[in-house]
Protein backbone atom coordinates (compact mmCIF):
# COMPACT_ATOMS: atom_id res chain seq x y z
CA UNK A 1 0.00 0.00 0.00
CA UNK A 2 2.60 2.39 0.88
CA UNK A 3 4.68 1.51 -2.48
CA UNK A 4 1.35 2.42 -4.69
CA UNK A 5 1.03 5.77 -2.33
CA UNK A 6 4.93 6.54 -2.85
CA UNK A 7 4.23 6.05 -6.42
CA UNK A 8 1.16 7.57 -7.30
CA UNK A 9 2.46 11.03 -5.36
CA UNK A 10 5.92 11.17 -6.81
CA UNK A 11 3.94 10.49 -10.38
CA UNK A 12 2.08 13.58 -9.45
CA UNK A 13 4.93 15.87 -8.29
CA UNK A 14 6.74 14.52 -11.59
CA UNK A 15 3.47 15.82 -13.49
CA UNK A 16 3.51 12.65 -15.17
CA UNK A 17 -0.76 12.23 -13.78
CA UNK A 18 -2.49 11.39 -17.07
CA UNK A 19 -5.78 13.24 -17.21
CA UNK A 20 -8.34 13.67 -19.73
CA UNK A 21 -8.34 16.10 -22.84
CA UNK A 22 -10.21 19.10 -22.01
CA UNK A 23 -13.52 18.55 -24.24
CA UNK A 24 -13.39 22.07 -25.59
CA UNK A 25 -9.57 21.38 -26.95
CA UNK A 26 -10.92 18.85 -29.89
CA UNK A 27 -14.28 20.39 -30.58
CA UNK A 28 -15.04 21.06 -34.36
CA UNK A 29 -17.22 23.89 -35.26
CA UNK A 30 -18.48 23.50 -39.01
CA UNK A 31 -20.41 26.58 -40.46
CA UNK A 32 -21.73 26.47 -44.33
CA UNK A 33 -22.06 29.88 -45.56
CA UNK A 34 -23.83 31.17 -48.86
CA UNK A 35 -22.39 34.15 -51.03
CA UNK A 36 -24.82 35.78 -53.09
CA UNK A 37 -23.68 38.85 -55.27
CA UNK A 38 -20.72 39.14 -52.66
CA UNK A 39 -22.63 39.09 -49.56
CA UNK A 40 -24.12 36.45 -47.15
CA UNK A 41 -27.05 35.27 -47.95
CA UNK A 42 -28.63 34.62 -45.10
CA UNK A 43 -27.89 34.12 -41.43
CA UNK A 44 -25.79 36.30 -38.70
CA UNK A 45 -22.59 38.10 -39.69
CA UNK A 46 -20.32 37.14 -36.80
CA UNK A 47 -19.02 33.54 -36.21
CA UNK A 48 -17.84 32.78 -32.56
CA UNK A 49 -16.33 30.03 -31.48
CA UNK A 50 -14.12 29.03 -28.36
CA UNK A 51 -9.80 29.65 -28.74
CA UNK A 52 -8.36 25.83 -29.25
CA UNK A 53 -11.55 24.49 -31.66
CA UNK A 54 -10.83 23.16 -34.96
CA UNK A 55 -12.78 25.40 -37.72
CA UNK A 56 -14.54 24.93 -40.64
CA UNK A 57 -15.93 27.40 -42.63
CA UNK A 58 -17.72 26.18 -45.90
CA UNK A 59 -18.19 28.59 -48.68
CA UNK A 60 -20.42 28.54 -51.45
CA UNK A 61 -21.33 31.50 -54.22
CA UNK A 62 -22.84 32.47 -57.16
CA UNK A 63 -19.49 33.73 -58.78
CA UNK A 64 -16.02 33.77 -58.36
CA UNK A 65 -14.34 35.43 -55.33
CA UNK A 66 -11.44 35.33 -53.37
CA UNK A 67 -11.61 35.49 -49.73
CA UNK A 68 -9.10 36.48 -46.90
CA UNK A 69 -9.28 35.91 -43.11
CA UNK A 70 -7.43 38.44 -41.37
CA UNK A 71 -5.59 37.42 -38.16
CA UNK A 72 -5.06 33.62 -39.56
CA UNK A 73 -3.86 34.93 -43.07
CA UNK A 74 -5.71 32.43 -44.37
CA UNK A 75 -6.94 33.34 -48.64
CA UNK A 76 -9.20 30.88 -50.29
CA UNK A 77 -10.80 31.03 -53.97
CA UNK A 78 -14.57 30.39 -53.68
CA UNK A 79 -15.92 29.52 -57.71
CA UNK A 80 -19.62 28.74 -58.36
CA UNK A 81 -20.96 25.04 -58.23
CA UNK A 82 -18.10 23.69 -55.64
CA UNK A 83 -17.78 24.52 -51.69
CA UNK A 84 -14.20 25.79 -50.66
CA UNK A 85 -13.19 25.06 -47.34
CA UNK A 86 -11.26 27.31 -44.67
CA UNK A 87 -9.71 24.74 -42.21
CA UNK A 88 -7.84 26.19 -39.14
CA UNK A 89 -7.32 25.86 -35.42
CA UNK A 90 -8.79 28.87 -33.46
CA UNK A 91 -5.47 29.92 -31.89
CA UNK A 92 -6.04 33.78 -31.44
CA UNK A 93 -8.28 35.12 -29.90
CA UNK A 94 -10.01 38.87 -31.08
CA UNK A 95 -12.56 39.71 -33.66
CA UNK A 96 -11.21 39.05 -37.09
CA UNK A 97 -13.34 40.03 -40.71
CA UNK A 98 -13.51 37.80 -44.10
CA UNK A 99 -13.03 40.13 -46.77
CA UNK A 100 -13.64 39.81 -50.19
CA UNK A 101 -10.48 40.69 -51.64
CA UNK A 102 -9.31 41.26 -55.69
CA UNK A 103 -12.53 42.38 -56.99
CA UNK A 104 -12.20 45.37 -59.28
CA UNK A 105 -13.12 48.72 -58.61
CA UNK A 106 -14.17 47.79 -54.94
CA UNK A 107 -12.06 48.16 -51.74
CA UNK A 108 -12.13 45.30 -49.28
CA UNK A 109 -14.64 44.89 -47.69
CA UNK A 110 -15.67 42.45 -44.35
CA UNK A 111 -18.81 39.55 -45.15
CA UNK A 112 -18.17 38.25 -42.08
CA UNK A 113 -16.26 38.56 -38.80
CA UNK A 114 -15.20 35.20 -36.37
CA UNK A 115 -14.90 35.90 -32.79
CA UNK A 116 -12.43 33.53 -30.92
CA UNK A 117 -12.96 33.59 -27.29
CA UNK A 118 -10.53 31.91 -24.39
Amino acid sequence: MFRVLFLACLAGWLGVVPTAPAADATARRVVALSLVNGALREGPDTVRVKQGEEVELRWSSDRPLTLHLHGYDIESKVAPGSATVMSFQAKLPGRFPVEVHGQPGHAHRAVLYLEVYP
